[in-house]
C-alpha cells in the first residue's frame, strides 16, 4: 500500500513537478517536510536521495543538476535548514544551474512570534535566485489553481533561465495523514521553446572579417561537441587565437589551453602587440588573473560577449552583448568568415612554445611537491574518467598542464567558494554513473567533510586529496604574508589526515609522501572496488610556495 499525504498542496507540487517533467529530489530529514517527505518517497516516479546535512544537500542537488541538464530539487525542514541552502543557491545561481529549493515553513501567523524552528524563510533568496515564491495553505478551490499557477510559473523561470528558484510552503500540523489513492491528478505540461533577441550576423561579420587580431577567450562551459568543433574551425584563421582554460572542456591543437604560461609582464609595447582589436569571451568565469590584467590594462577596440544567460563587463570594456547559445550564433558566424592574412597567431604560438619547453624542463628538475604532484596526477587521469576540481589552489594547479579529451572537467567557479566541491563531485557522480575522481586541497576537504555521510555514495567514486598542511594559497597571493598571521589564520596550519574520516564512513584509504610511491598507486587506486577510495598525497614538508614561485619566474 502507497501512503502519499493527504495535503492536496502536497500532492498539487509533486504532480506539477512530474508533469514539468522533474523527478530528481534530494531530501534531508526534518519534521516540518514530513508530508513532502512522505509523498515523493513513495511515489516510485521519483528519484530521490536523502542526505543529512543540508549544506552538503544542496551541493549534491546542484552536482546531480549538472549531470543531468535539468531541475533537480532540494527539499528541508524550517528553519535555519533552509538557510544552509544558500552557498549552494549562490554557487547555481552564478553557474546557472537549476535547482528548486522546495522548503517547508511553520505557519504564517507563527513567523516573528518565537516559535521554534522559525524564521523569516519567505524571499529568503531572493537576491540569487530568479523566482520565489510562498504558496497558501489553504486547500479551497481558488487557492489550489492560484497555487498551481504560482508553481507553473516559478519552474518555467527556473528551466528557462537555468537557474535556482525557491518554493516556500508553509505547514499546520497534523503532518503524517496519509492516503492511498490521490485526489489530484495533472497531465504532462509543455512550455514554449526560450526566444533569443534578433542577432544582425552581418553587423558582426562585416567588424570580424575587417579585423586582423581576434582573441576568443572561452571561459567555464559543460562539454559542447558543437561549440568545439566550430571554434576549431575559427581556429584555422590567422587572424584568431583562441584561449581556454581546463574547465571550458574544448580541446584543439591549435587552441592556448594553458594561459597562465603565455601570459606574463611582458615589455609594455610587446603585450600592446599581443592586443586584440576585437576580444569574443564565451561563457563564465576565467580563473586566470594574469589574463583578466593584461585584457583590463590592455583594452580591445571591441569587446563581445558571447552568453545566453550573463553579458558580465569583466574586461570593463564590453560593447558587445550576444544573448544567445554560443553554438547558435557561432555557426551563422562562420558562413560568412574569410580567413585574413594575419601573424598575431603565430605570435602567441612562439610564445607557447618557448614556455612550453621550459615548463617541462623545470618539472623535471624539481623535487616532490604540489607541483610535481600534478604534473604526475594529471598525466594518469583514466580515459574516460570524469574530473571534478575543488577550488583555491588546486584548480590554479590544474589550469598549468594539458588534459586529455577523454576528461570532462567541473568546478565550482560561480563563487569559486571552498565549501562544497565534494558534495558537488559526489552528486555529479550519483548522477552521471561515470568514474569521477575529485581532486581537492586539504582545507576544502575537511570543511566539506559531511560529504562522505552519504548513503548514495557510489563505489566508482574516488578522492585524491593533497594535504600540504594549510591553505597554501594564503602564501602565494599578495598581501596575507605581510600581515604577520599568516599562519594562524590565513592558511590554518593542522596536522589532520583523512585516514579515520575513511574509516568512519567505509572509503579504502592510502597515503603517499613521495612521487614513487603516488606512481604506484593509480592501477590500484583507478582498480573497480566494492568502495570509494581516498588516495591522500603529503606535502607537508615541501617548499611549494617557492616552488611555484620559481616556476612562473623561470618561464617567463
Amino acid at each position: 500500500m502507497r501512503k502519499i499525504s493527504k495535503k492536496l498542496n502536497v500532492q498539487l507540487i509533486a504532480e506539477t513537478l512530474i508533469a514539468f517533467g522533474i523527478d530528481h529530489i534530494v531530501l534531508s530529514p526534518g519534521s516540518r517536510n514530513g508530508a513532502l517527505t512522505m509523498q515523493f518517497a513513495n511515489d516510485k516516479r521519483f528519484k530521490t536521495y536523502s542526505v543529512v546535512d543540508e549544506r552538503s544537500a544542496g551541493f549534491v542537488a546542484l552536482g546531480v543538476a549538472q549531470q543531468i541538464k535539468k531541475p533537480v530539487v532540494v527539499c528541508c525542514t524550517s528553519g535555519s535548514a533552509t538557510a544552509n541552502y544558500y552557498p549552494a543557491i549562490t554557487e547555481a545561481f552564478f553557474q546557472n544551474v537549476p535547482l528548486i529549493v522546495l522548503s517547508a515553513d511553520r505557519p504564517e501567523h507563527l513567523v516573528d512570534n518565537f516559535d521554534g524552528q522559525t524564521i523569516r524563510q519567505k524571499n529568503i533568496f531572493e537576491t540569487h535566485s530568479v523566482h520565489n515564491v510562498q504558496l497558501s495553505e489553504s486547500e479551497e478551490t481558488d487557492d489550489l489553481t492560484r497555487n498551481m499557477l504560482l508553481t507553473k510559473y516559478a519552474l518555467t523561470d527556473c528551466i528557462h533561465k537555468s537557474a535556482p528558484i525557491h518554493i516556500n510552503m508553509p505547514f499546520s500540523e497534523p503532518l503524517y495523514e496519509f492516503v492511498t489513492e490521490p485526489d489530484i491528478v495533472i497531465d504532462n505540461i509543455t512550455i514554449d521553446e526560450k526566444e533569443f533577441p534578433e542577432i544582425d550576423v552581418f553587423d558582426y561579420m562585416r567588424r570580424w572579417n575587417s579585423a586582423a587580431k581576434k582573441l576568443v577567450l572561452v571561459g567555464m562551459h559543460s562539454p559542447n561537441e558543437a561549440l568545439n568543433n566550430l571554434l576549431g574551425q575559427l581556429a584555422q584563421d590567422d587572424s584568431v587565437v583562441i584561449l581556454n582554460e581546463v574547465t571550458s572542456n574544448i580541446h584543439h591543437p591549435k587552441f592556448f589551453n594553458k594561459i597562465d604560461q603565455v601570459i606574463f609582464p611582458y615589455p609594455e609595447e610587446e603585450l600592446e602587440d599581443l592586443k586584440p582589436e576585437i576580444l569574443l569571451t564565451i561563457g563564465q568565469n576565467i580563473v586566470s588573473k594574469k589574463v583578466k590584467r593584461f585584457l583590463r590594462e590592455h583594452k580591445a577596440e571591441q569587446h563581445w560577449h558571447l552568453d545566453e544567460f550573463w553579458q558580465p563587463d569583466t574586461y570593463q570594456i564590453l560593447t558587445d552583448k550576444i544573448e544567445t547559445k554560443p553554438e547558435f550564433f557561432l555557426e551563422q558566424l562562420i558562413g560568412f568568415v574569410n580567413p585574413k592574412t594575419s601573424d598575431y597567431y603565430d605570435k602567441w604560438n612562439a610564445i607557447r612554445l618557448n614556455n612550453e619547453k621550459k615548463h617541462q624542463e623545470y618539472i623535471q628538475m624539481i623535487p616532490f611537491s604540489d607541483l610535481k604532484a600534478f604534473d604526475s596526477i594529471i598525466r594518469n587521469y583514466p580515459e574516460n574518467w570524469q574530473i571534478q576540481y575543488g577550488n583555491s589552489t588546486v584548480i590554479r594547479y590544474g589550469l598549468l598542464f594539458d588534459h586529455n579529451a577523454s576528461n570532462p572537467v567541473f568546478c565550482n567557479r560561480g563563487t569559486s567558494g571552498i565549501d562544497g566541491s565534494t558534495s558537488t563531485a559526489v552528486g555529479a557522480c550519483i548522477a552521471s554513473g561515470e568514474n569521477t575522481v575529485l581532486i581537492t586541497g586539504d582545507i576544502s576537504f575537511f570543511y566539506d567533510s559531511n560529504a562522505l555521510w552519504n548513503v548514495n555514495m557510489p563505489k566508482n567514486f574516488r578522492i585524491i586529496l593533497i594535504n600540504n598542511g594549510g591553505g597554501n594559497i594564503f602564501k602565494f597571493i599578495p598581501g596575507p604574508s605581510e600581515t604577520d598571521v599568516v599562519e594562524d589564520y590565513f592558511e590554518t596550519k593542522h596536522h589532520l589526515t583523512a585516514e579515520h574520516l575513511a574509516k568512519m564512513f567505509n572509503f579504502e584509504y592510502q597515503s603517499v609522501s613521495n612521487l614513487s610511491d603516488l606512481e604506484n598507486q593509480y592501477a590500484d587506486f583507478y582498480a573497480e572496488s566494492d568502495r570509494p577510495k581516498i588516495l591522500e598525497i603529503d606535502t607537508k614538508n615541501a617548499a611549494n610556495d617557492s616552488i611555484l614561485r620559481a616556476y612562473f619566474s623561470n618561464i617567463k
